[in-house]
């Protein structure tokens, strides 16, 4: 069975600025939860305003292990 958000974080993932499409976010959660059930922390490279992080903290919380997101942007 695939993993799937609580609809609460998908109302929130929808409702945050970004480009991520839901489909695309779906997946996003689906691989992250397989991950997280490994046991391995989740990392994030580049996290715009934070509408994948949503998906993938999600899925990170679910399994009881880190997600660590980093971005250098500083701005436009």
């Amino acid at each position: 069975m695939a993993a799937t958000p609580k609809p609460e974080t998908l109302a929130a993932f929808e409702a945050a600025k970004g480009f991520m499409p839901v489909g695309e976010g779906l997946a996003l959660h689906e691989a992250a939860s397989a991950a997280a059930a490994l046991g391995l922390p989740l990392l994030e490279v580049g996290t715009y305003c934070g509408r994948s992080t949503i998906l993938l903290a999600d899925a990170a919380r679910e399994a009881g292990v880190p997600a660590i997101t980093v971005d250098h942007h500083r701005g436009s």
